[in-house]
């Protein structure tokens, strides 16, 4: 397969569509908080949990890149224009994200050793203009609305009916609600929809031939060819 340029990179893109949203659940469902409780201690308490959690989020969005990328190859007649604008606004916003799940380990050593209410100034003060304009921000609009847009421009291109993007933005809207709100309903559920949508794609992506993947079309066909 390594020597298969189609091969490769379309197997890579369809496994990274399953993979990315399984991480998003594994992570979730190690997150040691509890539902309905908010712990500041819950981090320095667990931090075994905490760093599982923390790696599998993080992966999440990595992983979602090569899916993305591969979504956006795909798309090229309708919903082009649009594929390619959602699909560099989301690999920025995913680059972004990944990163900002690395202050889940200083919330674990900073509530370790330091009382509730300095460790909680610290990462507040943590939290400067430029680190939430050119972090958090494209982090959180290119990942979530970004990957919704890849997802319409997908549909648009006939790659998919149009429950594709509807349940993309079902499932991330019902994982941002369970996740604000402790609710570990909704909070597992978002991403279990998001894994159905996401692993369709992917599976179909890996099932697909070169040709396909790389866009040939059949030659056509003459009056005397078909006679023949």
């Amino acid at each position: 397969m390594l020597t298969n340029a189609s091969a490769f990179r379309r197997t890579a893109a369809g496994v990274s569509l399953l993979l990315a949203p399984l991480c998003l659940l594994l992570g979730m469902i190690t997150d040691p908080s509890e539902p309905g409780v908010t712990d500041p201690l819950v981090y320095a308490n667990n931090p075994a949990a905490v760093g599982v959690s923390a790696t599998l989020l993080h992966y999440c969005w990595v992983l979602f890149v090569p899916g993305v990328i591969g979504l956006v190859h795909l798309v090229r007649r309708k919903g082009v224009v649009l594929a390619n604008l959602a699909g560099a606004v989301t690999v920025i916003g995913l680059i972004n994200f990944s990163s900002l799940m690395i202050s889940d380990f200083f919330d674990i050593v900073l509530f370790q050793a330091l009382p509730v209410e300095q460790a909680e100034k610290i990462m507040q003060d943590a939290a400067q203009p430029a680190m939430i304009a050119a972090w958090q921000l494209p982090g959180m609009i290119g990942s979530f609305l970004g990957l919704v847009l890849v997802a319409v421009a997908y549909a648009w291109g006939g790659r998919a009916g149009w429950w594709f993007p509807v349940a993309v933005l079902a499932g991330i809207v019902i994982w941002l609600v369970g996740a604000s709100q402790w609710n570990l309903v909704l909070g597992l559920g978002g991403p279990v929809i998001l894994l159905v949508a996401f692993g369709y794609a992917g599976v179909r992506m890996i099932r697909m031939t070169d040709a396909e993947w790389a866009g040939e079309q059949p030659a056509a066909v003459t009056p005397s060819a078909a006679r023949a």
